[in-house]
């Protein structure tokens, strides 16, 4: 369940407006600094009340937008 200030993506349908895309851009720089940490995708999913299935789709989204260079 998330807290206060932190933000769920991917609820149940109806569950109220799609995000912002500036809220999506922090959502995924936060969770590409925890994979980059170390952190495992199912953590990091855990973290932002998202599923793994979606968490791996944003990060995808991401790296095929910008790129990635480890």
């Amino acid at each position: 369940m998330a807290g206060a200030g932190e933000m769920t993506i991917g609820g149940a349908a109806g569950s109220g407006p799609p995000p912002a895309q500036q809220d999506m851009a922090m959502l995924a720089l936060r969770m590409l600094e925890r994979l980059i940490a170390g952190s495992p995708l199912t953590e990091v999913a855990a973290g932002e009340g998202l599923s793994p299935r979606r968490a791996r789709e944003l990060v995808a989204e991401v790296v095929a937008q910008r790129g990635f260079d480890p």
